[in-house]
């Protein structure tokens, strides 16, 4: 007895899945992935790292309508979830405050507050809560007790922090001494460097499945993203959290969040997220 085999029966499994792998083959997802963030030309994309040295020089005037200058210079630290303080090492948060006269201050800042914002443009409210000890017209002051509100916004066209009400200046001296008011269109320069400008770096590997790490690069330091997601229909879909355990980033990332989805050939994003306190919903590069 003779058996023939016929082969025709298995042409069309082995032509469909030669068709699956075909197109499996054209979708090249890259290794590493970059963009380039908050320019001028993409407004809405513009992220504000705001942590660093600050000087504010106001004049403050009370309900008698006298005035009176002060300077303050302190540090702003700026958490990834936009929790905003001052450091906690003493021989660090030494500051000064200057009131004119010949009146010198040696004060210690306790910062509390946040930033928001959305659209490109970062609002910052803070409290700082001072206390020291210096000379006031030259004689010496044992203890200074006082604090100062201020709420502002990033205005990207000067590179100024400009405040948006009036600040709330208040300070208690030894012998009853005191000064309180508020201060009227208040400005500060932004840190060197703070220019709303960052990049977006991802490194994904895996086929169906994606895992991987990210870096989000301000002009002040890089911070670290856990990446997972899946590749489905030629489109990534990305999930990030702030990371500290990522090569090549420092500390304090935990706080980030974002979805990304990216189509082949993956040199565009959609972005939705919570950055630094601060929210994004954007396409880069925008579509014509």
């Amino acid at each position: 007895m003779t058996i023939r085999f016929n082969p025709r029966w298995l042409l069309v499994p082995i032509l469909l899945l030669s068709l699956q792998f075909c197109r499996a083959q054209q979708i090249v997802l890259p290794s590493n992935i970059s963009f380039d963030l908050g320019t001028s030309g993409a407004a809405d994309t513009q992220l504000w790292d705001l942590g660093g040295n600050y000087n504010l020089d106001m004049l403050v005037v009370n309900n008698r309508g006298n005035a009176t200058e002060v300077r303050l210079a302190f540090i702003l630290i700026q958490s990834a979830s936009g929790k905003l303080s001052s450091p906690t090492n003493a021989l660090d948060d030494a500051a000064e405050m200057d009131i004119g006269d010949n009146s010198v201050f040696t004060v210690f800042p306790r910062i509390s507050g946040k930033v928001t914002g959305s659209g490109g443009v970062a609002h910052v409210h803070f409290t700082i809560r001072l206390s020291g000890s210096g000379t006031m017209a030259g004689q010496p002051v044992s203890s200074l007790n006082g604090s100062l509100t201020f709420d502002a916004e990033t205005d990207p066209s000067t590179g100024l922090l400009t405040a948006t009400k009036d600040c709330k200046f208040s300070a208690n001296f030894a012998k009853s001494i005191s000064i309180s008011g508020t201060a009227h269109d208040v400005t500060t320069p932004l840190p060197n460097g703070a220019n709303a400008t960052w990049n977006l770096s991802l490194q994904l590997a895996g086929l169906s499945k994606l895992v991987g790490t990210g870096i989000i690069t301000t002009p002040s330091r890089p911070l670290g993203l856990d990446l997972s997601g899946n590749l489905k229909n030629a489109v990534a879909t990305v999930r990030a959290r702030g990371a500290d355990d990522v090569a090549n980033t420092v500390p304090g990332a935990r706080g980030l969040t974002a979805t990304l989805k990216l189509a082949d050939p993956f040199d565009n994003v959609f972005f939705k997220g919570k950055l630094l306190g601060q929210k994004f919903v954007f396409s880069f590069p925008e579509e014509q």
